[in-house]
Parts: C-alpha cells; sequence; structure tokens
C-alpha cells in the first residue's frame, strides 16, 4: 500500500522506531521542534535516508548537518556500508548540504516537472 506523508508521521513508531534496523529524530531548540530525519533498513549494507526537514528559521544553523551526523552514527552501529537518499531538484540548499557531508549524486529521474536527485554515501 501507497503511504502518504500525514499517515507516515502520524505513526512515527510503527514506521521507524518498532525495528531495530530503523529509527527517527528530532532536533529541538527550547520546546520547539527545528528539524527531524528518519533512517529505514533496505539491505544488510544499505540504509535510506528519509524525511529530512529543517524548519525555514533553523536553517544554516547546523541542524541539518547534525542529523546526518546522528544519522551515520546510527548506521555504522548497525554494520550499514551505505546510506541513500532521493531528493528533488527544487532543494538547492539541502543538494548542496547533502554534497559538503560527502554524499554523490549516482542518478536521477524526472516525472513531470520534478527531477528527482538520488544520492549515495559509503559510510
Amino acid at each position: 500500500p501507497i503511504l502518504l506523508l500525514d499517515d507516515v508521521l502520524s505513526d512515527i513508531s510503527g514506521q521507524y522506531l518498532d525495528t531495530p534496523s530503523n529509527h527517527f529524530w528530532v532536533a529541538e531548540a527550547g520546546d520547539r521542534v527545528v528539524g527531524m530525519v528518519g533512517v529505514q533498513w533496505r539491505s544488510d549494507e544499505e540504509a535510506e535516508l528519509r524525511r529530512m526537514s529543517v524548519a525555514a528559521a533553523a536553517r544554516r544553523q547546523g541542524v541539518g548537518l547534525g542529523l546526518l551526523e546522528t544519522v551515520q552514527e546510527f548506521c555504522r552501529g548497525r554494520g550499514y556500508k551505505r546510506l541513500k537518499l532521493t531528493t528533488d531538484s527544487q532543494l538547492i540548499a539541502a543538494i548542496a548540504m547533502y554534497r559538503k557531508f560527502g554524499f554523490r549524486q549516482v542518478g536521477e529521474d524526472r516525472y513531470g516537472r520534478l527531477l528527482e536527485h538520488h544520492f549515495v554515501k559509503d559510510i
């Protein structure tokens, strides 16, 4: 079945936390959530970065890189060798951050006007 974003985010436990190979984090500033990211198992060697988001007011403050570092350490601890992600071409700052963190683009797909970029990082 296809899960809508609202369905996934309303069931973080079921989608991410109930399986030891997956996880989900939130970044907080005071009493506000300023970022989030999940990781899901794809194979014994590969995990996928999912639902990465940083609030507009918290961007360019290291929140995204901190979340990426947390994900990478989790994945290393689980024995993953690669981390992959897909993002769309409109997220220019996010793409720059992923590249800065060591991701390399390995492909792209066009869906109408939307261009999706596929990235991987050996960890």
